[in-house]
């Protein structure tokens, strides 16, 4: 029946003179008509009671209870109506967040989430000298939605320590926040480079004699049961073979080199400002064993190569936006694609490392010719030594 159709039973209703087989009519369209449960609704929730027509009050008792019993199921039909819209919802909701989050993870397959890992990776190392990601964990949310976090550690001497939590938030392939959490609350910049500009160099040349005696007067002040992290500037751009074979020279067992300094083509833009430091949020580098998992599959076990330094600045330059999220630096600042062509013409230039070990052993550069500046990082307690065993129990 049509709502036109049940007009003259809203009026028996009112009047309370419907028949059991006219309740039961009423009661089932009013259960799929929303306009005619509402009108139930009004009816009600009136704030007059109904007054009983002539024909009503001449009713008999029996009637007169059966006409109550026809309200009440009426009643009853309202708030199943209601019952079955918020189930309704209810189901909806629950379906759509079970596709969506079945979409996501259809969306977020293996080799995608890798290469949003390497990005989110590489954006971190290249910017922190000295720090490596360790472990990453990523949760797929619905709606297309991911979520990663990047445990970030440093090498000081031969242990590790952990110095902070990256958080990414992925909406598709955009990383929509990133959230830096520090151990104690916030991260020393204490390393600092000096691009081998010969104008500068010469401009500044007593500047740099002065601070590199004090990281070297430093270390000899240090106790000799120390290890330590230093910064070193070449007078020159070198290729990463010849650093590599450098350092090895001198004595691969006393210290080990952590992180490259990378010349991108950019770094003489600071020249022009009449400073004699590169920006520290602005250096790009690359850790030793630079190992992104878009790229490789396990654990890396040999020295970076050219090609690994080409693919990390490939990928900072593909994803500018995650890059300005971690270094919160404009675009104009970035030039992520012109450092990569500069690389990937130039090949990788290395301007200066990071290196860590024993306190007395890294006085050995003190008399390098080839470095013109050294800037010190943190120092910590001698750990030279291997352990037979040691574990980590993380909070619960």
């Amino acid at each position: 029946m049509s709502c036109q159709d049940m007009k003259h039973q809203w009026e028996k209703y009112k009047n309370g003179t419907l028949t059991d087989k006219e309740a039961e009519t009423l009661e089932q369209h009013t259960e799929n008509c929303e306009a005619c449960s509402a009108h139930l609704e009004h009816l009600l929730t009136e704030d007059e009671p109904l007054s009983p027509t002539p024909s009503a009050s001449s009713l008999s008792d029996d009637t007169m209870l059966d006409n109550k019993k026809v309200k009440r199921s009426i009643y009853m039909a309202k708030w199943k109506q209601r019952l079955s819209n918020v189930t309704t919802v209810i189901s909806s909701v629950v379906l759509l967040w079970i596709v969506g989050s079945f979409l996501s993870i259809v969306y977020y397959h293996q080799s995608k989430t890798e290469y949003i890992n390497s990005v989110n990776q590489a954006a971190i190392e290249s910017a922190f000298p000295n720090v490596h990601i360790r472990e990453t964990t990523s949760d797929t949310q619905s709606f297309f939605r991911m979520q990663s976090q990047m445990e970030a550690y440093k090498q000081i001497g031969r242990e590790e320590q952990a110095i902070g939590t990256f958080t990414f938030h992925q909406l598709f392939d955009k990383t929509s926040g990133v959230e830096k959490e520090f151990s104690g609350g916030k991260y020393d910049l204490n390393l600092s480079f000096v691009y081998p500009d010969p104008k500068k160099l010469k401009q500044h040349a007593q500047e740099y004699k002065e601070w590199t005696n004090e990281t070297w007067n430093a270390l000899e002040n240090l106790p000799k049961g120390t290890v330590s992290e230093v910064a070193i500037s070449f007078d020159d751009t070198y290729s990463l073979k010849e650093v590599q074979q450098k350092m090895n020279a001198i004595d691969s067992h006393d210290f080990s080199t952590s992180w490259y300094a990378l010349n991108t083509g950019n770094e003489q833009r600071t020249s022009t400002k009449n400073e004699p430091l590169i920006d520290l949020t602005s250096t790009f580098g690359f850790p030793e064993f630079l190992d992104l998992p878009y790229e490789h599959k396990g654990n890396q076990t040999h020295s970076t190569s050219k090609s690994n330094v080409l693919n990390m600045m490939k990928l900072l330059a593909d994803n500018e936006e995650t890059v300005q999220k971690v270094r919160q630096l404009d675009h104009s600042d970035l030039l992520l694609k012109q450092r990569y062509s500069y690389v990937k013409k130039h090949g990788v230039g290395v301007y200066g490392v990071v290196i860590t070990g024993p306190t007395k052993k890294l006085l050995k550069l003190k008399n390098d010719p080839s470095i013109t500046y050294a800037s010190l990082g943190d120092v910590e307690l001698w750990n030279w030594f291997n352990r037979p065993s040691s574990g980590t129990l993380m909070n619960q």
